[in-house]
């Protein structure tokens, strides 16, 4: 992928299959056709849902969305105002569509206009919701006397549930397949170098550009206290080789939420999957998590180059601004001058947990994030990496439940993960997934004050 952003058309699936075997597309909006329009009409991810809304909403049939990268189009790509009344600019194609600029496409069914389904987990004072749209966590709400409806949200969640099914931001959502970066999109595996799509420039972020964040998940249970989501990511998706059939489940208790997560594939292929939730204990919406105070279990952490991948070397945090140990102040951290901070203009880098997964559950603790308030959140995991994120690229233009919007440091990232990029590097953990060996991982947040 170029660093141009990509645009998305909806086609009907007969019309997307005539195009693959001419080379040519040439239809808009509800089919009508090039001829007739004079452009191809696009959106933005963010758009797409109001697309879906006004034009498909009685359509009886399936769609493909098609992600289009504007640098590989041979025909002219222009922004135009599409609707006079609110002046919102669609991005045109004005001429027909080569399919080659097409690097990801993903079904969609039927009803077209309704939101991802959402179930509500309950257990003694504590609430999480999780959307079918990415398996994610919208809200996870604990009692507080002090609010005014005895409430406060402790996650990042989009006001709109609409927003996950295409922009979510990953948000809340299980990522995958593989998470965090691979440089290149390429990876060696069976003695053959396998090539992915790219969508973070150079690199693939989070599974490329359909990643598990934007499939919709099948409920296969759910009771009062427990949700279990599977997913089926076939051979090819998102150019990565082999079935992988997973499934995560969401469970809760009196100040605990655990989440499991269990996978098998019938060829070997790359596997690395997390939650991307954002925390902020003084609650959603209530500004920078400047004030909280962090700890880390990890005396070494992964330094990462230029573009955010890891340079292969585990360095000792003593000395450095990495040295989470002992609590400190997010604040504090995040203003001294240090060029790993610089390049992830924050904190975005793995960590090397210490010691073995141990106790009687098999975890070890990862983390603990303590708010001004004095609740406290504490992270326990299998895993052998913790990916600290500081909300960096939050912009204000994602809004939450409360009605406010999220700028830079309005949430933390708490990912349990496999180290990133691990398939380049001999010297980190395997996160091959191998047909005969299932996958089972288990991350568990502890909530207390």
């Amino acid at each position: 992928m170029s660093t141009a952003d990509p645009i998305h058309h909806l086609a009907e699936s007969a019309h997307w299959e005539a195009a693959l075997r001419s080379g040519s597309y040439s239809r808009s909006t509800l089919g009508r056709s090039l001829e007739d329009e004079g452009f191809l009409h696009c959106s933005t991810a963010a758009q797409v849902s109001g697309v879906l809304g006004r034009y498909y909403s009685g359509y009886a049939g399936d769609l493909l969305l098609l992600t289009i990268d504007p640098d590989l189009l041979e025909a002219p790509l222009h922004w135009d105002v599409a609707n006079p009344v609110t002046g919102e600019a669609f991005p045109h194609i004005y001429g027909p569509l080569n399919p080659a600029a097409v690097v990801a496409t993903r079904l969609l069914a039927p009803p077209h206009a309704a939101p991802p389904e959402s179930h509500v987990l309950r257990a003694d004072g504590l609430e999480l919701e999780v959307l079918t749209a990415g398996a994610a966590v919208r809200r996870l709400r604990v009692a507080d006397v002090s609010q005014p409806d005895g409430w406060i949200d402790l996650a990042l969640g989009h006001a709109d549930p609409m927003t996950y099914r295409f922009e979510g931001g990953y948000l809340g959502a299980v990522v995958g397949r593989v998470a965090n970066r691979l440089a290149g999109g390429r990876f060696p595996l069976e003695g053959q170098v396998v090539q992915v799509p790219t969508n973070e420039g150079s690199n693939t972020l989070h599974g490329g550009y359909e990643g598990f964040d934007r499939a919709t998940w099948s409920v296969e249970h759910v009771e009062a206290a427990r949700l279990r989501l599977t997913l089926t990511s076939p051979d090819g998706d998102d150019g990565f080789p082999g079935r992988v059939d997973l499934s995560v489940t969401y469970a809760v208790s009196p100040g605990e939420v655990r989440i499991d997560y269990s996978a098998s594939a019938d060829a070997p292929t790359p596997f690395n999957v997390t939650n991307h939730t954002y925390v902020n204990l003084d609650g959603e919406g209530s500004g920078p998590i400047d004030d909280h105070l962090l700890q880390v279990h990890a005396s070494a952490f992964t330094p990462s180059g230029p573009d955010l991948l890891p340079t292969g070397e585990v360095r000792a945090v003593d000395g450095t601004p990495f040295d989470l140990r002992a609590p400190r102040r997010l604040g504090d951290v995040l203003a001294l001058d240090d060029e790993q901070l610089r390049r992830g203009q924050g904190l975005d880098h793995n960590f090397v947990l210490d010691g073995a997964s141990g106790g009687s559950d098999g975890l070890r603790l990862a983390a603990r994030l303590e708010g001004a308030n004095g609740k406290a959140l504490e992270v326990f995991t299998d895993q052998p990496g913790l990916q600290v994120y500081t909300g960096a690229h939050f912009d204000h233009t994602a809004t939450g439940p409360s009605g406010s919007t999220y700028g830079p440091r309005a949430g933390v990232a708490l990912e349990t993960q496999g180290f990133p990029d691990a398939p380049n590097h001999d010297e980190f953990p395997d996160t091959i997934l191998r047909p005969g060996i299932p996958f089972h991982s288990t991350t568990i947040w502890r909530i207390s004050g």
